[in-house]
């Protein structure tokens, strides 16, 4: 088994607005999820939610709190290990038109309600999960929950 081992965090964004949920599907996978993407060098987590809104979708947010925190791993069949730390940080809409930006892989994207979100195939779904059972509590007691580990080195 080899020894290489990825480290990374990525950031979603949970935007709701006018009581709809962004959500986006990338490089033509069958799956939705929260926007966003990955820390960069000497940014903080807070910056690279707010960057990644707007180079994916043109809005500019304002955080206004972590709700989220989850281990995502994963060993390919080489047997390298893949170690994501997701974190999940509610928005606040400020301006913008949700446009699609053709150099960020989106193939579709929608505002959804809590109905049409109960339906659908969100990933990861540890988040999603806990998102469903939030949501109609305006996310009250979500403040940097740990929602543990997922993937198939979990």
């Amino acid at each position: 088994m080899s020894q290489n081992y990825n480290f990374k965090v990525r950031l979603g964004v949970v935007l709701i607005h006018d009581n709809k949920l962004l959500l986006v599907r990338q490089n033509n996978r069958p799956f939705w999820v929260f926007p966003g993407g990955t820390l960069e060098l000497n940014e903080g987590l807070e910056e690279c939610a707010v960057r990644e809104m707007k180079e994916e979708i043109d809005l500019n947010v304002a955080i206004e709190k972590t709700l989220y925190l989850a281990d995502f791993l994963l060993t390919d069949a080489a047997g390298e290990i893949k170690h994501t730390i997701d974190v999940f940080m509610q928005a606040r809409y400020i301006s913008g038109t949700p446009t699609m930006t053709l150099d960020e892989n989106l193939n579709d994207m929608g505002f959804f309600t809590l109905e049409e979100v109960q339906k659908m195939q969100v990933e990861p779904h540890v988040a999603l999960k806990q998102l469903l059972k939030d949501w109609p509590e305006e996310f009250a007691n979500a403040n940097g929950l740990y929602l543990g580990k997922y993937g198939n080195g979990a």
